[in-house]
C-alpha cells in the first residue's frame, strides 16, 4: 500500500523478504600452514591410533576367553572376573591420550 510518498510498500524493497534469508557469511577455511614434520607426526599419530583401536576393539573378546581359560586351567573363577576391568582402562586410556 503506497501512500503516494515515493517509498516502496512491503515486499518492494531490495531487503530481504518473507521467505528469503540472507546467507550468513563465514570465514574462509585456514590454509594448511603446518610444516613437514608436523604432517609427518600427525601421520604417525593417525596410524597409532588405527592400531590401538583395533586393540580396543578386541580387548573385550580377549578378556572373555582370558577369563574362562583362568576359571578351566587356575580354578580362578573367583578371582577371574578382575580381567573384565582390563578393556574399560584400555578404553579410558585411549579416549585421554588424544
Amino acid at each position: 500500500m503506497n501512500s503516494g510518498d515515493g517509498a516502496p510498500a512491503y515486499g518492494h524493497g531490495s531487503g530481504p523478504q518473507d521467505g528469503q534469508i540472507k546467507p550468513i557469511p563465514v570465514p574462509a577455511p585456514p590454509q594448511d600452514q603446518r610444516t613437514e614434520a608436523e604432517q609427518m607426526l600427525l601421520a604417525k599419530r593417525a596410524i597409532r591410533r588405527k592400531n590401538l583401536n583395533g586393540i580396543a576393539a578386541m580387548s573385550g573378546g580377549l578378556a572373555t576367553i582370558a577369563f574362562f581359560i583362568i576359571g578351566f586351567a587356575l580354578h580362578g573363577w573367583a578371582w577371574g572376573w578382575i580381567v573384565f576391568l582390563i578393556p574399560p582402562m584400555i578404553h579410558r586410556y585411549l579416549a585421554n591420550s588424544e
